[in-house]
C-alpha cells in the first residue's frame, strides 16, 4: 500500500513541479528574456562540455567499486553500458537508468550482492557528498538561521554516514572474501567528490552565462548552494530527480535581481544543458559503435 502511494505521489508530483516551473517562467519572463538575450553562449557550451566530460567519471566509480568486491568490468565495457542507457534517466520514475545498468552488469557476470553495492554506494555517496559539502558552505554563509541550521544537521548526519555506509555493507551484504577494503571504498569516494566538483563547475559556468544572476557570490558559495540543493532534492523520493524541490530550495538560498520565481526558473534551465549533454554522448556513442 505504502508504495502504492509513493508511486502515485511521484506520478502527481512531476507535472505538478513543471506546471509550476512554467508558472514561474511566465511570471517572470520580461527578466528571463533579457538575461536570455544577454547571455553567453560561450558558458553554456562549456557547461555541456564539463558535464559531458564527467560521463567519462562514472564508469571509473563503477569498475572500482566491482573490483574491491571481486568482480571485473573494463572501463569500455561500464562506459558502453553508462552511455547506452543514458535516455532512460528521462523515463518516468527517474530510475530506470540504474535498473537498465544493473540488467547489463549482471549479463557480464557481475554477482548480486556486488550489483546491491555499486547501487547502494552510487545513490549514498552521491547524496552524502552533496549534502556533507553542501551542507557545510551553506551553513557558513547564513549562520545558525533555519537554513543555516538545517544545512548544518543535514551535513553532520551525512558525514556520519560516509563511514556507516561502509560498515553496513562489509557485515550486512558482503561476505569473504568479497569485503570491501578502506583503501577501494577511499577510492570510490574520491571519484564521486571529483564527480560532484565537476558537476558543481558545470552549474557554475551554467549562471556565469547570465551574468546579473548571481554576481554577489563566489564560486564556493554557488557550488555549497548548487551541491545542498541537489543532495535535498535527490532525497526527496517524492520528485523524481529532485525536479522542482533542487530549484527551490536553490532560489531560496539566493537573492538575485530577478527574485524568486524568476531564479527557479532559471535555475530549472540548467536541466536543459544536463540534457543536451547527455544525448550528446549518447549519439556520439551510437554513431562510434556503427563506424566500427
Amino acid at each position: 500500500m505504502k508504495s502504492q502511494v509513493l508511486k502515485f505521489c511521484k506520478l502527481l508530483f512531476t507535472p505538478l513541479a513543471f506546471a509550476f516551473l512554467l508558472y514561474f517562467a511566465w511570471q517572470s519572463r520580461g527578466e528571463l528574456a533579457n538575461l536570455i538575450s544577454n547571455a553567453s553562449f560561450l558558458y553554456l557550451g562549456a557547461a555541456a562540455l564539463v558535464w559531458g566530460l564527467l560521463h567519462a567519471v562514472s564508469p571509473v566509480f563503477a569498475t572500482v567499486v566491482f573490483k574491491g568486491c571481486g568482480s571485473e568490468v573494463s572501463w569500455y565495457q561500464a562506459f558502453q553500458t553508462h552511455a547506452a542507457r543514458l535516455p532512460a534517466r528521462y523515463l518516468p520514475g527517474g530510475i530506470w537508468h540504474t535498473v537498465g545498468r544493473v540488467v547489463d552488469y549482471r549479463e557480464q557476470g557481475v554477482a548480486a550482492r556486488h550489483l546491491t553495492v555499486f547501487v547502494v554506494l552510487e545513490n549514498g555517496l552521491a547524496a552524502a557528498t552533496t549534502l556533507a559539502a553542501g551542507g557545510a558552505i551553506v551553513f557558513t554563509m547564513r549562520g545558525a538561521d533555519t537554513l543555516g541550521s538545517i544545512a548544518a544537521v543535514a551535513s553532520a548526519v551525512a558525514i556520519v554516514a560516509l563511514p556507516a555506509m561502509l560498515f553496513v555493507l562489509n557485515s550486512r551484504v558482503l561476505q569473504e572474501p568479497d569485503r570491501l577494503s578502506v583503501a577501494a571504498y577511499a577510492k570510490s569516494l574520491c571519484l564521486v567528490f571529483t564527480f560532484w566538483a565537476g558537476a558543481a563547475a558545470a552549474f557554475l559556468l551554467y549562471l556565469n552565462a547570465f551574468s546579473a544572476s548571481s554576481a554577489q557570490y563566489s564560486s564556493i558559495e554557488m557550488a555549497g548552494i548548487y551541491l545542498f540543493s541537489w543532495g535535498v532534492g535527490f532525497i526527496s523520493i517524492f520528485a523524481p530527480q529532485g525536479i522542482g524541490v533542487f530549484e527551490l530550495v536553490a532560489s531560496e538560498l539566493m537573492n538575485g535581481p530577478i527574485g524568486f520565481m524568476g531564479l527557479a526558473a532559471l535555475i530549472a534551465g540548467f536541466r536543459v544543458v544536463v540534457l543536451v549533454a547527455d544525448l550528446v554522448v549518447w549519439a556520439i556513442y551510437h554513431s562510434t559503435r556503427r563506424s566500427n
